[in-house]
This record gives structure tokens, sequence and C-alpha cells, in this order.
């Protein structure tokens, strides 16, 4: 396979396409932070998901990862973190230090890519609501206190179908670079 067809430029993230449609590695989404001071650093506020795992993978720098209330320094030459659906997590890039990390699922699939796309679909930081919305799309749960799961579900759902109607709908298709 060429390199043409195993990574697509998106935005305003890069996908990969390798190895079999049933393997975690048949679709990857990069995240890459450039370490510039003017730079905006992503927090992933703590959450989980019921449908998917995720395997998070540094290949540069290092990420801060939170996964049921242990807070794991992890850099790249780690082993991936596994990250059960179910389990309540998030992570922060150390500002100032480059990063590059990729997220894969199980099952496989493209929607963690469409997720991403959705909420980061205008320019800066998505406004509350467009997060919430893209959140119930996207099987994304916020952990919100207390630690109950149920809870976490409720809000999302009311939440994201009062939040459907305001804001921008989850696009259709990938965007790629040049599109």
């Amino acid at each position: 396979m060429s390199s043409q067809t195993e990574i697509e430029e998106l935005v305003p993230l890069h996908m990969g396409r390798s190895k079999p449609k049933d393997s975690p590695e048949h679709i990857w989404v990069e995240v890459t932070y450039d370490g510039k001071e003017e730079s905006e650093v992503l927090t992933v506020p703590n959450h989980w998901h019921k449908d998917h795992d995720e395997i998070m993978e540094v290949l540069e720098g290092k990420i801060i990862f939170y996964l049921d209330g242990k807070e794991l320094l992890t850099s790249a030459g780690d082993p991936p973190v596994l990250i059960p659906r179910g389990h309540v997590h998030g992570f922060k890039i150390i500002k100032g230090q480059p990063m590059r990390a990729t997220e894969r699922t199980l099952p496989a699939g493209d929607f963690k890519a469409r997720f991403f796309q959705d909420m980061l679909q205008t320019d800066g930081l998505p406004g509350f609501l467009l997060m919430i919305r893209a959140a119930y799309d996207g099987d994304m749960y916020i952990s919100l206190p207390g630690g109950w799961k149920g809870l976490d579900w409720l809000f999302i759902t009311v939440v994201g179908l009062i939040a459907k109607p305001l804001v921008a709908a989850k696009p259709r298709t990938l965007k790629k670079m040049g599109e």
C-alpha cells in the first residue's frame, strides 16, 4: 500500500488507514501540538464511552492521562494506554512541549475522526452547546461530580437533544485538506 493511501489529511487532524478493516490499526486519528507558547493547549476533561475502547499511544513528547482517578505521565516510547469502555478518562498536553499521539478504537472505524471534526468545526475551541451536541452524537459522556454514570448519560442526552437545533450540524462526511 502506498503512503498516499495510508494517511489522509483531514481538517484539522490526520487519519491513517492500514491493516484489515476490523483491526484497531485500520483507522487511527493523530493529534499534534507544536509546543509554541502562543498555541492553545488541549485539555480533554474526564469522560467515558459506552460503545468503544480507546488505545492511546504517544509518539513524540509527553501527555498526562487521567484514568479512573489516577494520573499517568506517558512519554514517547511507553506502551500504549488502553482505555476500556466505561472507564473515566481524560488527558492534558504539557504546555511548551511538542507532542504527537495516535488514538485508535475498538471497534475500529472512522467515527472518532468524525467526532473530532464535528467538535472542531469552528475556529478556536468549541462552544459549550456544540461540545455537548458533539458528545451526544459521538459516544462521549462527560463525567460529572459524584461518579454516577446514569446522571452523566442523562445530562448528555437531555442537553445534547436541546443543543441539536441550536448549533452547527454534525458534518456528513470527513473533510480532507484542500476541500
